[in-house]
């Protein structure tokens, strides 16, 4: 809380709307950072995610300024239209984690909230719970991915490669580990899932230092910020290739008229198989190829 209110100052004028339920660790930056800064802690009815212009009307009649939410509630609002409803003007920053950020429904929270600093947050829960984050420039395009940026304080985030090297030069894919003072002490009563996933640091054969195995691929971009590349298990071998999952979806997800997509290989017919929402109409048998028969 000492370095998350220092890089994102908030103070007893600032009203949180929140999102997360308490058994999130999401929650944690809404609960604690109100109590320690005396901004004031808005608990949003659940239901109205399902409603999203009264979700606009509670976020405006309450003049909300700061919103941490996970990239699944932004993302439904943009779905649905709730921004085109009514703009919540008083927020001032916009804070999201939990998976990747489609960039069009960014492009739409900031074509709306032109004047609201947004934030792409990294980390998982056993570092409680952000390790990393990017604050977003207005004039940049981010054409190429969103960065989870850089490390928080107090906290140490590198990749290692399948032989348990560093590595530090751009463009080359490693799993994402992290290590600090936040880290958790392990799975409840699970030892062998703690075993597997918190383990001595192999760059340090000095001194006991645990880290955490994210399980994340990302790699460094020629600005030196991190990038997320996807899961080390939801990589597959597709017809001698090796393919992350998570590739087909950013692209597919780009495509007119697709609003979310999800990516799985089934693996008894070997064949790449997508779905997704939106109005983009499927490829009817005989009919020309078009921007959504990307899955065949």
């Amino acid at each position: 809380m000492d370095a998350f209110s220092s890089l994102f100052p908030l103070g007893p004028r600032d009203k949180v709307g929140n999102q997360a339920p308490f058994d999130f660790d999401v929650s944690v930056k809404d609960i604690y950072s109100c109590l320690k800064t005396g901004a004031t802690l808005s608990i949003l009815p659940k239901e109205l995610f399902s409603r999203p212009q009264e979700l606009m009307d509670w976020l405006c009649d309450r003049q909300a300024t700061i919103l941490i939410w996970a990239v699944s509630a932004l993302c439904l609002v943009s779905t649905f239209h709730g921004l085109d409803y009514r703009q919540p003007t008083t927020l001032r920053r916009v804070m999201f984690s939990g998976e990747e950020m489609p960039r069009k429904h960014l492009e739409h929270w900031r074509s709306h909230l032109p004047q609201t600093e947004f934030v792409n947050l990294y980390g998982p829960t056993e570092i409680t719970c952000n390790c990393t984050y990017h604050r977003l420039d207005p004039h940049r395009d981010y054409g190429a991915g969103i960065p989870i940026g850089k490390a928080f304080p107090n906290r140490q985030v590198f990749l290692l490669d399948s032989q348990d090297r560093e590595i530090t030069s751009p463009g080359s894919l490693g799993e994402l580990c992290v290590r600090g003072s936040s880290l958790a002490l392990g799975y409840y009563r699970a030892p062998e899932q703690t075993a597997a996933g918190f383990v001595q640091n192999p760059l340090n054969q000095v001194l006991p230092d645990r880290i955490y195995r994210t399980g994340d691929l990302a790699s460094y971009g020629q600005d030196g910020e991190l990038y997320f590349r996807g899961r080390k298990d939801f990589q597959i071998k597709y017809m001698g290739h090796r393919i992350e999952l998570e590739e087909i979806q950013r692209a597919a997800s780009q495509l007119p008229g697709v609003d979310q997509c999800c990516c799985v290989f089934d693996q008894r017919r070997s064949k790449l198989l997508g779905f997704y929402t939106g109005a983009a109409s499927p490829r009817k048998s005989g009919e020309p190829c078009g921007p959504c028969c990307l899955f065949t």
